[in-house]
């Protein structure tokens, strides 16, 4: 249970749990900074006492909504990351990740980052420090990304170049999704430099780092790490398009109005777009490409002051809507 309980509420909020750290990561801030008193929520189970509102993320939204029907409909429903299957306007509140591609609508709020690592008591970025090693947060393959032998030679040279470039040393953080054939190539590429891969937490990798790369795959890694304030690199990794995607492109080339129908009605679950939003972000100039072209300006530092008030929105954007049904809810449950 959260610790920040507002006394005066009667409200509080339900986590769905989906097991995903990053995800729950979100939920947990955007839980915390509504300072209501939180919960989760697994394995379908039904809690004692009925909350104002239901939070969920990507596919836990099925469990979601069938707590929503235990409790005759009540509390509200929140939605982090593009509902599959689910019209619009069945959910209060629908909280899009900066790669989902889903249409706009009045439930929709499209984030240009991930909550991983926002907190509502700051406004903006904190005062960066280029002080410290450059680490390399090591992600790995997925749906969306490849992750090769030669994705993970290429990244290290130009990491090296890097931290040659900037006079810092170099440290290879492996994650958890890192695979067994990337890490073999890490291990014998520093095996008389064996301190150079630094297993320790990522928490206190982001704090002691002054500078972090970070491969496309993880769009929490993406976040966790731009909100450090420090210069933060992107290695982009070879695209793949799963069926449903490649079906998405052809769909937009014939009739893109078509497939935003299709989602309002709930008929179909959208589609993720990684490339669109990491170039956006290097456009803005939050993160710089770790390609050839970005190794031109090594000394390269996020602009200041950099707002980061998303958290803040989303929280104002939740409260409204307890506000509202506040009145309403009470009679209900009465």
């Amino acid at each position: 249970m959260a610790s920040s309980v507002n006394s005066r509420s009667d409200a509080s909020i339900l986590i769905v749990e989906t097991g995903r750290k990053g995800e729950m990561r979100q939920c947990e801030a955007l839980a915390n900074a509504c300072g209501l008193p939180w919960q989760f929520t697994k394995n379908d189970q039904i809690p004692t006492d009925e909350p104002t509102l239901i939070l969920s993320f990507g596919r836990a939204l099925r469990q979601a909504w069938r707590l929503k029907a235990a409790f005759g409909g009540r509390p509200l429903l929140i939605q982090l990351g593009r509902p599959r299957l689910k019209a619009p306007s069945d959910l209060d509140l629908i909280l899009l990740m900066p790669q989902d591609d889903y249409p706009q609508g009045p439930q929709t709020l499209h984030l240009n980052m991930p909550l991983n690592g926002a907190d509502i008591a700051r406004p903006a970025l904190p005062a960066e420090t280029t002080r410290g090693p450059l680490s390399v947060l090591l992600g790995g393959p997925t749906r969306h990304f490849g992750f090769s032998d030669e994705d993970a030679l290429v990244l290290l040279s130009r990491a090296e170049r890097l931290a040659a470039a900037t006079g810092t040393e170099l440290r290879v953080v492996p994650g958890p999704r890192t695979p067994d054939h990337v890490m073999k190539i890490v291990a014998d590429r520093y095996r008389h430099t064996p301190d150079r891969i630094d297993r320790r937490p990522l928490s206190t990798v982001l704090k002691e780092s002054g500078r972090l790369v970070v491969t496309a795959d993880s769009a929490s890694l993406i976040a966790d790490a731009w909100r450090t304030g420090k210069p933060t690199w992107l290695y982009p990794l070879p695209v793949r398009l799963p069926p449903v995607q490649r079906l998405k492109i052809m769909a937009d080339r014939i009739t893109p109005e078509l497939r935003n129908t299709l989602i309002r009605r709930g008929w179909l679950a959208g589609g993720t777009d990684f490339t669109r939003w990491h170039r956006a972000l290097v456009q803005q100039g939050l993160v710089r490409p770790l390609t050839e072209q970005g190794l031109r300006e090594p000394d390269w530092r996020i602009p200041f002051p950099t707002p980061d008030e998303e958290l803040r929105t989303c929280r104002d954007r939740v409260l409204a809507l307890i506000a509202d049904r506040k009145p309403a809810y009470s009679r209900m449950k009465r």
